[in-house]
């Protein structure tokens, strides 16, 4: 998911995090890790480290993708804002009024 957040595959990214979703809830409940032996718990441990390392990173590249979205959004209003301004609410057809008419 990090990858594909790198990548700007925002749908995938969003089809595998719902598939993800549905995997952890499948869980059911906290691992009986006491009955494990010491490398496996170590190994366990360091595994749910890099996945939440990965998610807070995954997280900042999201805040980041909506602060850009928006951005987007408000050079768009801004740009409606002023084609109503200066067309005084109605849609001009630029091309048709300032076409040269040929002699």
């Amino acid at each position: 998911m990090l990858q594909l957040s790198h990548d700007h595959e925002w749908e995938q990214l969003i089809t595998i995090e719902a598939e993800y979703v549905t995997a952890v809830s499948r869980l059911g409940g906290p691992l009986p890790i006491e009955h494990l032996d010491e490398p496996t718990q170590k190994h366990i441990g360091e595994l749910l480290e890099a996945i939440l390392d990965n998610d807070m990173r995954l997280r900042q590249q999201l805040v980041e993708r909506r602060d850009a979205l928006g951005d987007m959004l408000q050079v768009s209003r801004r740009q409606q804002d002023l084609h109503r301004a200066y067309s005084g609410g109605k849609v001009v057809n630029a091309g048709s009024r300032f076409r040269r008419n040929p002699s």
